[in-house]
């Protein structure tokens, strides 16, 4: 039988009972309703306890500004939950129980760690500002939750990881009042501030783009370096995946079609995705119609940007290899054509690999033109791929 002991979840009610030990659970639903969206309610608990005490301590820490001294017990106190907030963030780091401290919090524990002292208390340096009590909102927040405010009060919603890669993590959650799913996209920490620019600039031009066949995106957070979008069903590579033996061809000349138009769209505001792969193809499902929804404009070219260099990382699966070596800030139209024509192969066959035509010629050299060594010969607009595509479709037919 496969144990369900869920250690994270003990280890949080062991700490709470060692605080309660040894200071009280006089405080300890004071700021509870702040967590009441929190599961289990010793993590609530446990959240609810620490808010009081260091509020308590910061209040007491204001008092002392003019005076320049803050005394030793409480000194003691402030670095040992400070200490213990660490320690738990450290065990519980990558599970449902991770969380952050309110960003404002954050910055001003980094001051107090300057000058804190467990003996003979603790110098307060001048031009220390008091501190802001967080008395109307909460201290801590589970990473796998998200906030909306409404009229005067914050809803939370539990989140799940439906994806992640190596400068984001992506999360789903569903709002009650709309009664439908949301993504969130997270940047992750230790990007660097070209890639966090980088990261507000997929935003930027998702949210400038308007078109049934792009993710729509909604609101961007500075100061989490996260933003919120539309959510879809599935991934094009999983979708063809489960229902490669089903799908019948006007299905799948449907669907390269919406890609098509996509891209034409795309295309039209001198945009270059670069990045176009199965993954980054989703599919947003209605009754009866599959939408095509592009997604990830992560590597987006901007004919104005200078964010490209020949050093950047070479990503997209059905890229042009030979990009490797001539830089990816060589990327150009003929290279969209070559990564679009690998894709619409892979709604018409299911494979990744291009290897068997099914004897279909005008399909063969519309494939072999898209993918040519020679640039110059590969199309050199969306547009002309897509009349050379409405070829090979008639021979479905």
């Amino acid at each position: 039988m496969v144990s369900t002991i869920d250690g994270q979840g003990i280890y949080i009610e062991n700490k709470l009972n060692d605080l309660i030990k040894d200071y009280g659970d006089e405080h300890i639903n004071l700021y509870i309703q702040f967590y009441e969206n929190i599961f289990p309610i010793n993590l609530r608990k446990f959240f609810s306890f620490l808010h009081y005490e260091i509020n308590y301590l910061f209040k007491y820490m204001n008092s002392r500004i003019k005076n320049g001294h803050y005394t030793a017990q409480e000194s003691r106190k402030l670095i040992f939950l400070l200490n213990e907030i660490r320690v738990v963030q450290s065990n519980v780091r990558a599970t449902k129980y991770d969380f952050d401290i309110h960003p404002y919090y954050q910055e001003r524990i980094k001051e107090l760690e300057f000058f804190l002292s467990e003996s003979l208390g603790s110098t307060i340096p001048k031009g220390f500002e008091k501190i802001s009590l967080l008395e109307t909102e909460p201290m801590f927040e589970l990473k796998s939750s998200f906030s909306v405010k409404r009229s005067d009060e914050k809803v939370f919603y539990p989140l799940k990881l439906i994806g992640e890669g190596s400068y984001a993590t992506v999360y789903k959650y569903k709002d009650e009042i709309y009664n439908c799913f949301f993504v969130i996209k997270k940047a992750r920490k230790d990007l660097t501030e070209k890639e966090l620019k980088r990261f507000k600039i997929e935003f930027e031009e998702m949210k400038k783009l308007n078109s049934p066949y792009v993710l729509e995106v909604y609101r961007f957070n500075e100061k989490k370096h996260e933003y919120i979008m539309e959510y879809a069903d599935e991934t094009l590579e999983k979708y063809i995946s489960k229902h490669n033996n089903t799908l019948n061809d006007n299905e799948r000349i449907g669907l390269v079609k919406q890609i098509l138009r996509a891209f034409i769209y795309i295309s039209s505001k001198n945009v270059l995705h670069r990045d176009i792969s199965t993954k980054n193809v989703l599919i947003k499902k209605y009754d009866g119609l599959n939408v095509v929804k592009i997604s990830d404009f992560g590597l987006v070219k901007r004919l104005d940007s200078s964010l490209t260099s020949k050093n950047t990382e070479f990503k997209g699966s059905l890229n042009d290899r030979k990009l490797e070596i001539i830089g990816f800030d060589k990327y150009e139209i003929h290279h969209e054509t070559f990564a679009l024509t690998r894709l619409i192969y892979f709604v018409l066959t299911g494979k990744k690999t291009i290897s068997d035509f099914k004897d279909n010629k005008i399909l063969e050299e519309f494939t072999l033109k898209g993918i040519s060594d020679n640039v110059n010969d590969r199309y050199s607009t969306i547009k002309e791929l897509s009349l050379a595509f409405d070829k090979v479709a008639s021979t479905f037919n």
